[in-house]
């Protein structure tokens, strides 16, 4: 167990990490992203490496999960934001 996240690796199903987001507008906030993937609009989440348990448990199962190399302040600048950002989906 990550005792920086509080979950372990294996709470991923991908494993793989992302150090390129894709140029696509993706979609930003754990609700947003949820009715996504509900509504199929979001296949893949990418989360940040520090990323709570708690937010990665709202996700559903079978949706391509990658951890981004960098922490919640680099994901939400790498978007141009000015604030950070925990998890990310994308339609892909």
């Amino acid at each position: 167990m990550n005792t920086a996240t509080g979950f372990s690796a294996s709470a991923f199903q991908e494993k793989r990490a992302v150090s390129k987001l894709p140029e696509k507008k993706g979609v930003i906030g754990t609700r947003e992203i949820v009715k996504a993937i509900n509504a199929g609009k979001v296949k893949r989440v990418i989360a940040a490496s520090n990323c709570p348990s708690f937010i990665m448990e709202k996700v559903p199962k079978g949706v391509k999960i990658e951890m981004f190399e960098g922490d919640q302040k680099q994901l939400g600048t790498k978007l141009g934001k000015p604030f950070t950002v925990a998890i990310v989906g994308y339609p892909e």
